[in-house]
């Protein structure tokens, strides 16, 4: 039986188009034997956070896959996987680009921007709402044209034929017609449930979401309602029972599965870097700035004031840190030049450089105060300011 790996989930961060907690898909997920789950939530990575936590706590190398619908200009979606780090900063920025020119709650890109931001992604030609099935109603040649600007756009290799089977009557004439428009264009197809809950009995919950987003009541939505309980969560054994036909529709999406080798454990955490013109570095500046602020400070820079900072600064930049602190000077340089009152706290008025920056107000060497109970040998977060 050929495995399966499901690439197209939504989760109830999807605002009114999803049911399930991330976590209760990773869960299910593992549950029903796959390796790995994509959650697409619309114009946003909302769950990533806690399916890939949630993924760490089921273990046994489950992995939680990036990735979002991307809502179109033209009311489109598609379904974007981030394959590496790059791409999921490219879905970032498309999400953001959407966002940011539209009211709360809304949000599309451009054909352009989905080009200019194509790097690292891979698209699945999507559902219902995808620009290929849209334009299979259309008739014609509509689709194949859909399928060729996607080709243009992410290239040949990253481009995924989706196909859905919800025991709807017509589905059939559907798969059919993707199926020969892959073949004709020599793509891929992935099977996929188009998931919107996580277990059959989501659904309820879905229809009453679905009556939310439409401002009506249960008894009025009629056609707006799920037709039936088949857009759950399924294992490669249900998926191989729908799939007979098409094996490789299966095995094509652990294939992708394999592509996309980005997950949120990979990304960590990168301060922003301090801008350095060419020939100086941020060790560099922040010895400059310190002992520019130190004389402005004390005066006259005693024997005991150059140990301390040659003592300070040194740590710091062993540990990595003299970015974090020319930063935070920079927040405080602005707030003061704006007449802002902002004053570093805590345990940083240990510090000669933080008072040397105008960060702190505390003369630590003056009032012999102990540096180590700000920031010492070992430590690998930022220090508190």
């Amino acid at each position: 039986m050929p495995s399966f790996v499901e690439l197209h989930a939504r989760s109830a961060f999807s605002f009114h188009r999803g049911s399930s907690h991330p976590e209760e898909l990773i869960s299910r997920a593992a549950e029903s034997g796959l390796a790995a789950l994509a959650i697409t939530d619309r114009d946003g990575v909302y769950a990533s956070a806690r399916a890939n936590t949630r993924a760490r706590e089921v273990g046994g190398g489950f992995r939680a896959l990036v990735g979002a619908e991307v809502t179109l200009q033209d009311g489109a979606v598609l379904p974007v996987l981030a394959a590496s780090r790059v791409g999921y900063g490219n879905l970032c920025q498309l999400l953001t680009r959407g966002k940011l020119r539209a009211e709360k709650g809304a949000g599309a890109v451009s054909w352009e921007e989905l080009e200019e931001f194509s790097a690292g992604l891979h698209v699945l030609t999507g559902d219902e709402e995808g620009p290929v099935r849209r334009a299979l109603l259309r008739g014609g040649d509509a689709a194949a044209e859909v399928v060729q600007r996607l080709v243009r756009v992410f290239g040949p290799g990253r481009v995924w034929v989706e196909l859905h089977r919800h025991r709807l009557r017509g589905e059939g004439l559907t798969v059919r017609l993707l199926r020969d428009l892959a073949e004709a264009h020599r793509l891929p197809v992935v099977a996929s449930n188009g998931v919107c809950h996580a277990g059959p009995d989501g659904r309820r919950l879905l229809d009453a979401f679905t009556c939310l987003r439409h401002h009506t009541r249960l008894d009025l939505a009629g056609t707006l309602l799920s037709v039936n309980m088949e857009r759950h969560l399924k294992g490669p054994a249900e998926m191989a029972e729908l799939f007979a036909d098409v094996p490789d529709a299966l095995t094509n999406t652990v294939r992708l599965a394999e592509r996309l080798e980005f997950t949120l454990e990979e990304l960590g955490y990168q301060f922003p870097r301090f801008p350095t013109s060419q020939g100086e570095t941020e060790d560099g500046i922040l010895r400059r700035e310190t002992y520019a602020g130190a004389r402005r400070r004390y005066g006259k820079l005693t024997a005991a004031v150059k140990k301390q900072l040659e003592h300070e600064l040194d740590l710091i930049r062993r540990l990595g840190f003299s970015g974090y602190f020319l930063i935070v000077w920079q927040i405080t340089e602005f707030a003061r030049t704006e007449g802002i009152l902002a004053q570093g706290r805590g345990s940083a008025a240990n510090s000669a450089v933080c008072y040397s920056l105008g960060i702190t107000n505390v003369d630590p060497v003056g009032g012999n105060l102990l540096f180590e109970r700000f920031l010492s040998e070992g430590r690998t977060s930022w220090p508190d300011i």
